[in-house]
């Protein structure tokens, strides 16, 4: 088993990091700091993996005294029933404690994008330890060939799955943190969570019940809503970048040039320019070019907040310290243009 377990170790987390890297890049305007990516990746892979599995072990044996259920009964109780519940509840606890945080004044879940990603990033540290697990277990049981095998299965074929069934919870709080009505404060969640819930269970239950029929209908499932999932992730990029254009489309002249409205504003453009300035220029140019750009996102996101009708003192405190330190940037030369 401790081959298997550093099997697992080599082969999975490379492939699990790489989606996280993706998926972090694909949040092109106002990426959420690492620190906080780093823990909603460890709370899915600590957390949440001890607190389902623990859960639905509990339950199942509960279950099975009470009914007197076959073990071949509480396999497909436990895999369609008990998994999505107590699995996707502790992943979206992750989530609903980072929109906790971000309302009580972290203010790092500021839409449905920043939801998505957070949610779609605890599922990947679950996707990392179970799948280390799961091929571990392959190996010891099968050898190298089953371990190839569920490895490929696994985290080639469905690496995404755990990721993309939480960020329907994940997507569900940010849509609540923009609402502006009580009921859809609450209900976005909710109908989030469920979502989660409802894949989860379609993922196991189709190769559970069906077999190898089964298997191959959630396979062509599951990479439809991959497909779908980063059609989503494009489609709130692009309303970020409305959100930055409308915010700061009135500040240019003041804070900041038309050609730099236009690069902050590009999906690609700007971070070619950046890379090039590292090279060119050096470490700090990049640094307080990438400082200020990041600032200038900022500022339109906390403008964009106050138009959907937030307000207080940390958001006064919050605008004033960006519009200083874009001007401090400007008076220093920092320039994000060409």
């Amino acid at each position: 088993m401790l081959v298997g377990l550093i099997l697992g170790v080599i082969f999975v987390t490379p492939l699990v990091l790489t989606y996280l890297f993706v998926i972090r890049w694909a949040d092109r305007f106002e990426p959420e700091p690492w620190w906080l990516i780093a823990v909603a990746f460890i709370w899915g892979a600590i957390f949440a993996t001890l607190g389902g599995g623990i859960t639905s072990s509990i339950a199942s044996k509960i279950t099975s005294d009470l009914l007197g259920a076959r073990p071949e009964e509480m396999d497909v109780i436990g895999a369609t029933v008990f998994a999505p519940v107590f699995e996707e509840g502790f992943k979206g606890l992750g989530v609903s404690l980072i929109a906790l945080a971000s309302a009580l004044g972290l203010r790092e879940l500021d839409g449905p994008l920043d939801g998505a990603i957070y949610g779609g990033v605890v599922g990947l540290g679950f996707t990392l330890t179970e799948d280390i697990l799961y091929v571990a277990h392959q190996f010891a049981t099968s050898g190298f060939g089953g371990f190839v095998f569920l490895l490929f299965l696994r985290t080639v074929l469905l690496g995404l799955s755990h990721c993309t069934f939480t960020a329907c919870t994940g997507l569900g709080f940010g849509i609540a943190s923009e609402a502006k009505s009580w009921w859809l404060k609450v209900f976005a969640p909710v109908f989030g969570f469920g979502c989660a819930m409802l894949k989860h269970a379609m993922h196991n239950a189709l190769p559970t019940i069906g077999g190898g029929v089964g298997l191959v209908m959630m396979l062509v499932i599951s990479w439809g809503i991959d497909l779908l999932f980063f059609l989503l992730l494009a489609l709130l990029v692009v309303r970020d970048r409305t959100i930055v254009i409308r915010e700061l489309f009135n500040e240019v002249g003041n804070l900041l040039h038309p050609q730099e409205l236009q690069l902050v504003s590009s999906y690609f453009t700007l971070g070619l320019k950046n890379w090039s300035v590292l090279f060119s220029g050096g470490w700090r140019a990049f640094r307080l070019r990438r400082k200020k750009q990041l600032q200038l996102v900022e500022l339109a996101f906390v403008k964009s907040r106050r138009r959907r009708g937030e307000g207080g003192a940390d958001l006064d405190r919050k605008e004033a310290e960006l519009r200083r330190d874009i001007s401090t940037a400007n008076r220093q030369g920092v320039w994000i243009g060409s």
